[in-house]
C-alpha cells in the first residue's frame, strides 16, 4: 500500500477581496477564500494592507498554506477574489511561525 501525498508548506502573497458581509473577522474571510480551493490548507494569515471599496475589501496578505503535490501557488488565484498570488521568500522574523 502506497504512502498517502504529503502536502508542502509554502509561504505566499496574495491580494484578496472579501466580501464586507462575510461571517466573522476578516482574517477568517481571506481564511474562508483560500479553503475554498482544494488542495489548500492554510495554516497561517497575516494583513499586510486593506484598502476598503464599495462592496468588498481589497485585502494585501502573506499567508503560510499547505499545498497539496499537485497544486501550484498560480492556482490559488482560480480561487474567485484571489489575485496576484506569489510565492514569498520567508524572511528572519518568519522563524517563530
Amino acid at each position: 500500500m502506497a504512502a498517502p501525498p504529503c502536502h508542502r508548506a509554502t509561504d505566499v502573497a496574495l491580494r484578496v477581496a472579501v466580501p464586507r458581509d462575510a461571517a466573522g473577522d476578516l482574517h477568517a474571510g481571506v481564511r474562508s477564500k483560500l479553503d475554498g480551493r482544494d488542495g489548500v490548507d492554510v495554516l497561517d494569515v497575516d494583513i499586510v494592507d486593506l484598502r476598503p471599496r464599495l462592496n468588498d475589501l481589497a485585502v494585501v496578505v502573506d499567508a503560510s498554506v499547505r499545498l497539496a503535490p499537485d497544486a501550484e501557488v498560480a492556482d490559488l488565484t482560480e480561487v474567485v477574489g484571489v489575485s496576484k498570488a506569489r510565492q514569498r521568500e520567508r524572511t528572519a522574523t518568519d522563524h517563530d511561525r
